[in-house]
């Protein structure tokens, strides 16, 4: 047979093969060596193929009698792998080792190095070396090569197309959760789908309830427990693979990851020291992530509503008074009595902010003096005295060097909530002995039954706040960008959403630290948060992504926006990053959905990152339609 013939013929048979077997399918190798040994008129056929989870070759696929025949067919015993083919074992040589093609005695050996995908050996036994020339070997080597190629790539897709479904299923599972025990459970399930064959424990950070029959440990928490792999996953958020010689077991850590911290961690137990593939240790990990954010959001979804029904007990309980009032209201009512008792020339409510203990400032409700800067430096100065004397200040002819002398009439009222010092009420006159005794002792029992109410408000908003912005960034919340979308679906004509992903973040990581890491996060929000209006809601959809919601904004409109922040962020960030962004719209007038509307703009990103990064792709309603705009 010549060459070209040869050539043609195999095509044939690759062309054959891909039009009528599943490359996943089994049958697949089976009719490969069914057809290389008819067309091929040799005395046996055996392929196998690199597994990356032993690091070892392994037959796929031969024609019954191939293991008698290579006894009868091979020469040396001595042979670098033949024993291991004889006895039907994966051959104990390295993918770096791999031979070129070779003939020994009578048995040809061909490697398979395709351009993408598993690599491979064709072993195949002849009766006179004559009729395979190097150029027929090379040949058939070409050809199968060529179509393993393919083969691999289309096995990839599908596994990339399943894996992603199957993420983009346990987020929604996990988006209907809000109580920690069915997150957990839920997690234990998926994993036990997709690893059936391996044992695995949650070793969590918080305490859990041991009767729910879950394989749930805690972490340990001591001077030598640090240097565990289990420790150092949750320490340091990185995948961590630990290899126990002595159990013939490979246990691997992988953290679960929130936004503001780490939850706890999955430990995958391997019945045998095995090498756990590039490509699983990239899906466990991103497994492990949503499965973090899901913890995280489930806390703090059960903390605040808590802390809020905590709140309403203590109001209902001790005062019945204000419960539903915001903030703006209980300082009119209390502001509005005050007034009415005692006709001060000046009303200062100065309240300690949370994130700063010594620090306190005036809230809505004050006199437009507390606002200017003899204001503030009054109220700094009443502060500090209030907190060294712990007691309210009355006072007919206050002395003081401040600018506090222009004022007579003193009286300082602290907003003490167990037994803290939460704020004061300044209320102040400029006539000498302007209030009375009595209505001293009548507003201090006013801010005293009214402070509890300050305290409740003041937090129920910080906490509100709190559910709603993310801590890093200032953004808005995931949660709180969705809810907006949605509303906005209902009700308006049309919107656009940019998802931004910061370009090779993981190398800014890695070469700077995770602190600045956190810095080009916060330099990438401010820039965003400078470009937008109003009324656009910016939020940070996870990790090193970040979202612009744009109400009755068109499509183009968006690409614009997105082009404008790509530029800044490349010219003022640093260290200096660069953006890829996907932008999507949607119209009152198309039949669409929010769930279509997010996948258009992820379609979009993920567009945008392969077509080399630093670039903006946007997707119109008709998906089919589409646009790559380069910076």
């Amino acid at each position: 047979m010549n060459k070209k013939s040869l050539q043609e013929k195999l095509k044939l048979i690759n062309y054959n093969l891909l039009t009528t077997v599943s490359p996943k399918s089994k049958d697949y190798y089976k009719k490969l060596s069914s057809s290389l040994f008819n067309l091929l008129d040799v005395e046996f056929i055996g392929i196998y193929l690199y597994d990356q989870w032993t690091k070892l070759f392994k037959l796929v696929s031969n024609i019954e009698g191939t293991i008698e025949n290579l006894n009868k067919y091979i020469q040396d015993d001595n042979s670098k792998y033949w024993n291991t083919i004889t006895q039907n074992k994966p051959l104990l040589i390295e993918e770096k080792d791999l031979l070129s093609s070779s003939v020994e005695g009578d048995v040809i050996t061909i490697p398979v190095q395709p351009l993408y995908g598993r690599i491979g050996i064709i072993v195949f036994g002849i009766d006179t070396k004559d009729r395979y020339s190097d150029d027929i070997i090379n040949t058939i080597k070409e050809e199968i090569e060529t179509s393993c190629t393919i083969v691999n790539q289309i096995i990839q897709s599908q596994v990339n197309a399943e894996r992603h479904h199957l993420l983009y299923d346990i987020t929604s599972k996990f988006l209907v959760l809000n109580n920690k025990t069915d997150i957990l459970t839920e997690i234990i399930s998926s994993i036990r789908a997709i690893y059936p064959d391996f044992t695995y424990y949650l070793l969590l950070s918080q305490d859990h309830d041991d009767t729910l029959g879950l394989p749930i440990k805690a972490i340990e928490f001591s001077d030598d427990s640090t240097k565990l792999a289990s420790s150092q996953a949750f320490i340091n958020g990185e995948i961590q693979i630990e290899d126990r010689i002595r159990e013939k077991k490979t246990c691997v850590y992988v953290p679960l990851k929130g936004n503001q911290g780490v939850y706890g961690v999955i430990q995958i137990i391997i019945p045998t020291i095995t090498a756990f593939p590039e490509e699983e240790l990239d899906f466990i990990k991103k497994f492990a992530n949503i499965a973090g954010k899901a913890i995280e959001s489930t806390i703090l979804y059960q903390n605040s509503k808590h802390l809020v029904s905590d709140l309403q007990l203590i109001n209902d309980l001790t005062h019945q008074l204000n419960s539903n009032l915001e903030l703006t209201e209980i300082t009119r009512l209390v502001r509005d009595q005050i007034n009415k008792i005692c006709e001060p020339s000046e009303i200062g409510f100065i309240y300690k902010k949370q994130e700063m203990a010594h620090h306190f400032e005036a809230i809505d409700g004050s006199s437009s003096l507390f606002e200017t800067l003899e204001g503030r430096m009054i109220s700094r100065d009443l502060v500090q005295v209030i907190l060294k004397r712990k007691e309210a200040i009355f006072s007919g002819d206050y002395k003081s060097d401040s600018k506090l002398s222009a004022y007579q009439s003193v009286m300082v009222l602290p907003m003490i909530n167990d037994g803290v010092i939460n704020g004061i009420v300044i209320v102040l006159h400029q006539n000498r002995y302007a209030f009375t005794f009595d209505q001293f002792k009548l507003l201090q029992s006013i801010i005293r039954h009214s402070t509890l109410a300050f305290v409740n408000t003041i937090l129920k908003e910080q906490l509100q706040k709190a559910a709603s912005t993310d801590y890093l960034t200032q953004l808005y919340s995931r949660n709180y960008l969705d809810d907006k979308i949605l509303q906005h679906m209902q009700s308006g004509e049309m919107g656009t959403l940019i998802l931004f992903d910061i370009d090779n973040f993981k190398h800014i990581n890695d070469t700077y630290g995770h602190y600045i890491g956190d810095e080009v996060i916060k330099q990438v929000s401010d820039i965003i948060k400078s470009s937008i209006e109003e009324r656009d809601v910016a939020a940070r959809w996870g990790g090193e992504e970040l979202a612009i919601y744009l109400p009755n904004t068109d499509l183009n409109s968006g690409v614009q926006l997105a082009r404008k922040i790509n530029t800044q962020v490349e010219n003022f960030t640093e260290p200096s990053v660069t953006l890829s962004a996907g932008v999507s719209s949607w119209k009152a007038t198309s039949e669409d959905s929010a769930k279509n509307f997010f996948i258009r703009a992820d379609k979009a990103l993920y567009e945008a990152k392969s077509y080399g990064k630093n670039c903006v792709v946007k997707y119109s309603f008709d998906e089919q339609e589409k646009d790559n705009i380069r910076i």
